[in-house]
């Protein structure tokens, strides 16, 4: 299981997950749900493919939730969740740990991947090979597969999230979302290029808790099931 009471801040701080949230800033724990069957196999798996948890999803949810509950107690407020089915068996398997029904929010759901949905990668580099290429170059501008870019995926993710921080100062809230709307919070948390967002450990059953404070946003804490 990972540990998630003490992490690295970007800035070489030590924050303790646990501590006391300032009644003027808000914490949101972004995880990505667990494996499904379209991970385990590498394919492209977005709003277009409703894919359920496999066996490990289920064990990797179960090892999440027991982390938050260890490194958060009873201090989550609520649960909110894509409504893909993926993210909401996910969000209901920590539900039921911490307590809480899970909530769902469309705007945590994933990108689509237009006609590379359910393709490999090696499928879509043979098929489109000049079509990928242009999308990792550019990923915050292309629309990978005639589908969503991240600039798309902008417009909907981060006015719900500015919304749930201010509908929950004071409070921590977990959000149960995907591969692409967490490396693209990363990514402006983080001011990082998503060129970078491989490095950014955004894998089945990661999670990193988020910081809204009047002076901006920041990365307090992360974990994942191990």
């Amino acid at each position: 299981m990972g540990a998630a009471s003490r992490a690295v801040l970007p800035r070489g701080g030590v924050v303790t997950a646990a501590a006391a949230i300032s009644p003027d800033e808000a914490r949101i724990v972004l995880v990505r749900h667990g494996q499904t069957e379209y991970n385990r196999e590498g394919r492209w798996q977005g709003v277009g493919s409703d894919v359920p948890l496999n066996d490990a999803g289920r064990a990797e949810a179960a090892r999440v939730a027991e982390a938050l509950a260890q490194a958060f107690g009873g201090r989550v407020a609520a649960v909110y969740t894509s409504d893909l089915a993926r993210a909401r068996e996910t969000a209901d398997i920590i539900g039921a740990r911490l307590g809480l029904a899970a909530i769902d929010e469309p705007a945590l759901r994933e990108l689509s991947h237009g006609r590379w949905e359910g393709l490999t990668h090696v499928e879509v580099e043979e098929r489109w090979p000049e079509e990928l290429a242009e999308y990792e170059a550019r990923p915050y501008l292309v629309r990978r597969g005639g589908g969503d870019s991240y600039q798309d995926l902008e417009k909907r993710l981060w006015p719900a999230l500015e919304r749930l921080a201010a509908a929950h100062r004071g409070e921590r809230i977990v959000c149960v979302s995907h591969g692409g709307p967490i490396r693209l919070a990363l990514s402006k948390v983080l001011d990082r290029p998503l060129t970078d967002r491989d490095a950014f450990g955004v894998v089945n059953g990661s999670w990193f808790e988020i910081a809204r404070s009047p002076a901006g946003w920041r990365l307090e804490s992360s974990g994942k099931a191990g």
